[in-house]
C-alpha cells in the first residue's frame, strides 16, 4: 500500500511539473501541435525511448483511476459494460489551419469503413475547412463530430464569458456540417477548470476523456501506439488517437489501422460514443 501511494505521489508531481511548463497567458497561447513532432524524424531515438518509458510509467495506475482523482465525477472515461464493445475517438480533425493541403478525412473514412468501425471526432473549430459535401460519406458511415473548442490549447484559465464564447463559436461552426451534434465535449490538453465544468453542466454537455491513450502526439511510432492501446483496452473503453494529416502526425493513420486490425482479432466491435452510451444504458436498465 505504501509503495502504491509513493507511485501515485510521483505521478502527480510529474503532472504538476508538466502543467507548470505550459503557457499561462491565455492571450499568448501556443498551439499544441507547434510543440509536438510533425514527422518521425523530428525527435531522436533516445527522445523517443524516453517518451515511451515516461508515458508507460505515468499511466501505470490506469487512466480510469487517474480520471477519478483528477476530474469531477461527471467526467466520463469509459462505460461500464461487459460486451466487447469500445468507442473510438479522434481529436483535432479535420486538418489544421497551418496545413491547408493536409486533409486525410477520406483516407480515415475509408479505413474505418473497411473494418466496419465508427468514431466520434472531437473537432477543433479552427480545423474545419472542409466543404459540407466532403463529409457526406463520413456521416453516412455513422461517424459523429463533437466540440473540442476552437484551438488546440488549454482553456482552464479562461473566464466563464471567454470559454462560453469560444464554446458557442465552435458549436456554430460544427453546426454547418450537421444538426445532429451530440452533447459531448473534450477539453483540449485534458485540462478542465471549475468554470468550464459549470458551463458544460449549464448547457447539458458531458466532459469526455478516455481510458486508453498512447500519447500519440508526442510519440511518433505507430506500432508502439497500437501495441500500447491493444494491451490496455477493456469492454466499454474509450480509445483516443489524434487525427493524422499529410505531413503532420501521419504515423497515426498507420496506428489507427493496426489498432483496428488488433481490435477485430480480439473480437471487439468499434462504435462511436453515442452508440456506446446507448449500449451502456440498455445493459444497466
Amino acid at each position: 500500500m505504501k509503495m502504491r501511494k509513493y507511485i501515485l505521489v510521483v505521478i502527480l508531481l510529474c503532472m504538476i511539473f508538466t502543467n507548470q511548463i505550459e503557457e499561462k497567458n491565455i492571450h499568448n497561447q501556443i498551439l499544441g501541435r507547434d510543440k509536438d513532432p510533425k514527422i518521425e524524424s523530428d525527435i531522436s531515438k533516445l527522445q523517443l525511448l524516453y517518451r515511451k518509458s515516461s508515458w508507460t510509467i505515468l499511466t501505470l495506475p490506469g487512466l480510469r483511476f487517474l480520471t477519478e482523482i483528477i476530474y469531477p465525477k461527471s467526467t466520463i472515461s469509459h462505460f461500464n459494460i461487459k460486451e466487447k464493445v469500445v468507442a473510438f475517438t479522434i481529436d483535432d480533425g479535420f486538418y489544421g489551419m497551418d496545413n491547408p493541403n493536409g486533409s486525410m478525412i477520406d483516407e480515415v473514412t475509408d479505413l474505418f469503413s473497411k473494418y466496419d468501425a465508427k468514431a466520434t471526432f472531437f473537432t477543433s473549430g479552427s480545423h474545419c475547412y472542409l466543404e459540407t459535401q466532403d463529409l457526406d460519406l463520413f456521416f453516412k458511415n455513422g461517424h459523429e463530430i463533437a466540440n473540442h473548442s476552437m484551438y488546440d490549447w488549454p482553456y482552464d484559465r479562461y473566464s466563464k464569458k471567454q470559454f462560453l464564447e469560444d464554446f458557442n463559436m465552435t458549436d456554430s461552426i460544427l453546426s454547418q456540417y450537421t444538426n445532429d451534434i451530440p452533447k459531448w465535449y473534450r477539453a483540449p490538453h485534458a485540462k478542465l477548470s471549475k468554470v468550464m465544468d459549470i458551463v458544460l453542466k449549464e448547457k447539458g454537455y458531458k466532459h469526455v476523456v478516455c481510458d486508453v491513450f498512447a500519447n500519440d502526439t508526442a510519440i511518433p511510432d505507430s506500432k508502439w501506439i497500437a501495441k500500447y492501446i491493444l494491451k490496455r483496452v477493456k469492454p466499454g473503453s474509450i480509445l483516443l488517437i489524434h487525427m493524422p494529416e499529410k505531413g503532420v502526425r501521419e504515423w497515426n493513420f498507420e496506428a489507427m489501422k493496426l489498432t483496428l486490425i488488433g481490435l477485430k482479432k480480439m473480437g471487439y466491435n468499434v462504435v462511436n460514443l453515442s452508440e456506446l452510451q446507448q449500449i451502456s444504458e440498455i445493459n444497466n436498465d
